[in-house]
Parts: C-alpha cells; structure tokens; sequence
C-alpha cells in the first residue's frame, strides 16, 4: 500500500485517475470521485464524522490497533484549535483524516464562495496543525450537488465519501440499534463495508463501537481506513505542504 505521507507533495489529478474505474465509484468533473463503499473484500472501513470532540482518543483504544477515518470540522461540537494534540495523535496512530467542513452546513444551500470559506479553512487548520492538505471530503447530511464537485475539483480534492451503512447514531437511536448494523454487517463476511458514525458521542465510542468491533473481527473483518480499501494499492488521502506549525489559533 502507498504511504500516507510521501515525501513530496503529490498532485490530486495522479492519484484520483488510478482508482477512477474502481466500483462502485462514480467520477465527477475532472478529478473527483464519489464513493459509497470499499473495493477491497473482507474490509470494512468504520468512518466517523462532527469531531474533534472529546471521544476521539477512546475511539481509537477501543480500535484495537486497527485504523479508522476521521471527517473532521472546524467549528461544530468543538474549536479543531482547542485539540491539536488529539488530531497529531489519530494522525501518528495511523488514524485517517478528511474534511467534514468548517461549521456543517448544509453544502446545498451554499454559493461557491460560500463552500470554498467552509473548505479552505479547514484546509488551512489541517495545514497548520499537520503540515497536510486533505484531498478527501465527506459532505454534511451526504448531501452535494454539482457546484459543490466542481469546487472540490478546483481545490484539488480527490474523493468525496459517503457510506454504504449508517449506525444512525448521529439521530440519537437507542445502543442496540446502532449495534443492530454491525451485527448485520458482520453477517454480510466478506462483502466490504464503510460504516457511518459520529465521534462525538460518549455512546458509540464507548458502547457502540467496542461492540461493533468485536464482532466484525470475530467474522473475520479487517477495519481499516478508507484509503486502505479503495484498490490493490491503496490511495493518499493528503497532499503535503510543509511541516506542522506551532501557534495560538482560535475559531473565528
């Protein structure tokens, strides 16, 4: 599998033309793939949106070693500037990060300049606090329109994640709905998977996912993050622009 993090900076039109063909997968405008689901069989790929917030860390333990992804804002539950020491530990655990946006909008109802302030201070937070640009997105409520591939595609980004199942956490279900969908999941072996949660609360990262995680890897699952499951040689999910800064930012 390719590195996450090359050692020059690598243009999103390469990479994004090496997995274009791969189902199920829809290409957009010039360089900007949709995807709902992994390629690879026996992998699941478990996804989490809305951080950063307070449960990222005990996500990643109850992982097991295994790599998830994380679509993170700006300003949503939590300022991203008040958990730069949670965001460069996902990222050291190999842990995946894309863009959710800066404040969750509703993508649909934006304008051009409107989406590209949500994207590019994103961007810039990812910049400043990993040296990183992400080229992957996932679009609040998996909404999107035209106008908003267009953007990503001018931006540079690559792929724009949505999910093939969804533990419906992020609309308060009780634990055992949630835990119903890996359970379902689980007994679909081999077939691939990417699976809808939020990181932002204290039930999935402590009831939901231990669970969930248990028994996909008691069938025989292999967790792993998107990157990892789009094809034979994986995919880069950032561009690197320079070295992780040092600084006092806040949230506008």
């Amino acid at each position: 599998m390719l590195s996450k993090i090359a050692s020059v900076a690598v243009g999103a039109v390469a990479f994004s033309s090496l997995f274009a063909s791969a189902a199920p997968t829809q290409l957009y405008k010039r360089n900007v793939t949709v995807v709902s689901n992994c390629v690879n069989s026996g992998q699941v790929a478990l996804t989490f949106d809305d951080g950063p917030y307070l449960y990222e860390g005990d996500l990643s333990s109850h992982l097991g070693g295994s790599n998830a992804t994380f679509f993170l804002n700006g300003n949503n539950w939590g300022c991203i500037y008040d958990y730069v020491d949670d965001i460069r530990a996902l990222h050291a655990a190999g842990h995946t990060l894309g863009s959710h946006g800066w404040s969750h909008p509703h993508f649909n109802s934006l304008s051009s300049d409107e989406m590209n302030d949500e994207l590019e201070k994103v961007e810039e937070a990812f910049i400043r606090i990993l040296g990183l640009r992400p080229l992957y997105f996932r679009p609040p409520y998996g909404e999107y329109n035209d106008l908003l591939l267009s953007v990503l595609s001018a931006r540079g980004y690559t792929k724009v994640f949505l999910w093939s199942d969804d533990t419906q956490d992020g609309n308060e279900v009780p634990v055992p709905e949630s835990e119903d969908v890996y359970d379902q999941v689980a007994l679909s072996y081999p077939e691939p998977h990417i699976i809808l949660g939020h990181s932002v609360y204290a039930s999935t990262a402590n009831e939901v996912v231990p669970y969930g995680v248990s028994q996909l890897k008691d069938r025989g699952y292999k967790l792993v993050a998107v990157d990892a499951c789009m094809g034979v040689r994986g995919d880069l999910p950032y561009e690197v622009v320079g070295k992780p800064q040092n600084g006092t930012w806040q949230c506008s």
